[in-house]
């Protein structure tokens, strides 16, 4: 039987995991008390901030202000109908004018063509290796640091040092392979913003000018509306009467 599906080899599995742990949080402890130095490597910093900012601002455009724009749109509609009384011309035609079926229709093609593109790409974010970066980096160092203290001490352990020598070596090949991988994707994927936002602004300045178009159709429909409701009533003529008041005073 193989030894992770033994219970002494599943303890052992899991003793060396909170081992790793607690090396861990003890080398954050140190790090933060400024008696460990944290590996540095500027160039990974450098690709790691562009990354972090470009995520901030593509997350922000994936979820823009189509939702404010439709809720703005139809509370402006529903006024109009709770206003527009039953016994008043074209109140049957009213109802036709809703902007739902279009701003239904905008969303599914603005999904279709512009937010699965986005998706895409926010989806190649390589949040949990850079995590594992980080978790790596902490072994790495932690690694060193106790290297360090053993080639230190007063009374020096040969087979300590070498044993240590060996983890430090381990967990710095880890660690450099992560970083590495890294600092080839994360460039990458800053440039392919550009031709992301090329093809995602494009799908949505077509799909609003075929939208607004179409509002527009329905704006003058509205219009005849309110035209048949003013000649079904010409004599109520609306007046501001402060403004009269100021003319007369004048």
């Amino acid at each position: 039987m193989a030894e992770s599906n033994s219970p002494k080899g599943g303890s052992s599995v899991f003793a060396r995991k909170v081992q790793r742990q607690l090396s861990r949080g003890k080398e954050k402890v140190l790090q933060k008390l400024g008696k460990a130095v944290e590996s540095k490597d500027d160039e990974f910093e450098n690709y790691l901030a562009k990354f972090y900012d470009q995520q901030v601002k593509s997350q922000c455009y994936y979820y823009y202000d189509k939702t404010y724009m439709r809720e703005a749109s139809r509370r402006l509609s529903h006024s109009l109908f709770d206003v527009y009384e039953p016994d008043w011309v074209g109140e049957e035609d009213l109802g036709a004018i809703g902007e739902d079926l279009l701003w239904n229709d905008f969303e599914v093609k603005l999904l279709d063509q512009a937010i699965r593109t986005m998706e895409s790409y926010v989806s190649q974010f390589p949040d949990e290796k850079i995590a594992k970066r980080g978790r790596k980096l902490v072994d790495y160092d932690s690694a060193r640091h106790h290297l360090e203290a053993l080639q230190s001490a007063k009374k020096k352990d040969d087979v300590k040092i070498s044993k240590a020598e060996e983890e430090m070596n381990v967990a710095k090949a880890v660690y450099e392979g992560i970083n590495n991988e890294l600092k080839e994707e994360l460039p990458t994927l800053h440039d392919n913003r550009i031709g992301c936002y090329v093809a995602v602004f494009l799908a949505v300045s077509n799909l609003r000018d075929t939208f607004y178009k179409e509002v527009s159709s329905l704006n003058r429909d509205l219009h005849n509306v309110i035209g048949e409701l003013q000649a079904q009533h010409p004599d109520k003529q609306f007046s501001v009467k402060g403004i009269q008041r100021l003319e007369l005073l004048s």
